[in-house]
């Protein structure tokens, strides 16, 4: 199994590739999705939306707390993101709170996760030269038999968790010669930019997002101006053709 991630990981093209490729490996292992994360090698509270990124694959609602993670700068306290820098073991969050002292909004994180039904789950911290990486393989469901088959599999885990992050670093970090490397796009532009992507009007888009739709035709303005786009669908090509949607 492991060897055939590797082989799609070196054939993909873009980030969109990846993500494939990781999620179809890990829902054949029986998991329903994970999260992934990674972030400059720096106190959370002085990150930015650029030194951090955020991305998860599995129920369609988990998008939602996708977007919420950043649009709040969840990230600064959720302690499964406070513990990987330090950690060089597999912890799963509910260790993670055990650990951290408890705050409103580690609270509010944890009644998020209760909603989305997250139940059994695995953090696979990997550190690069630059960057702390992290896999979150989850399961959503109460059956007990989830736990085991969690850790039955942990050594695939981790070597999964250690390609991975061994791979996507190419493409988070934007540094080759393209003409579109020094394009910079805020978190809400991204967001917005996902959202489109899969057919979202501004009103809806505002909706999921929790703010006004003047805000969204505000973000997405300067996403068209930002990729020289004339319009919606021009900006959505020229991001897909980059890799820079993912579904």
């Amino acid at each position: 199994m492991l060897d055939a991630f590797q082989t799609r990981l070196a054939e993909a093209e873009g980030l969109d590739e990846l993500m494939d490729a990781l999620e179809e490996t890990l829902t054949g292992m029986g998991f329903t999705g994970f999260i992934y994360w990674t972030h400059i090698k720096k106190p959370l509270e002085e990150l930015s939306d650029s030194e951090a990124f955020y991305l998860s694959r599995g129920p369609i609602h988990l998008k939602t707390l996708e977007a919420l993670y950043f649009s709040r700068k969840l990230y600064r306290d959720d302690p499964a993101a406070k513990l990987a820098p330090s950690y060089t073991v597999p912890f799963t969050s509910a260790e993670a709170r055990e650990r951290s002292a408890p705050t409103t909004r580690k609270r509010w994180i944890y009644a998020l996760e209760q909603r989305f039904g997250f139940k059994y789950d695995i953090n696979i911290p990997v550190h690069t030269p630059l960057r702390t990486q992290v896999l979150n393989a989850y399961c959503i469901g109460s059956d007990a038999a989830l736990g085991q088959m969690i850790q039955d599999n942990l050594p695939t885990l981790r070597g999964i968790a250690n390609a991975f992050a061994a791979t996507v670093v190419d493409f988070v970090i934007v540094g080759s010669e393209d003409k579109t490397a020094d394009i910079f796009l805020s978190r809400r532009q991204q967001e917005c930019l996902a959202w489109m992507a899969k057919g979202r009007s501004n009103r809806e888009i505002a909706e999921i997002l929790e703010c006004s739709e003047a805000t969204v035709k505000f973000h997405v303005s300067g996403l068209l101006e930002r990729l020289h786009a004339a319009n919606r669908a021009e900006a959505i090509a020229i991001a897909a053709r980059h890799g820079w949607i993912v579904n």
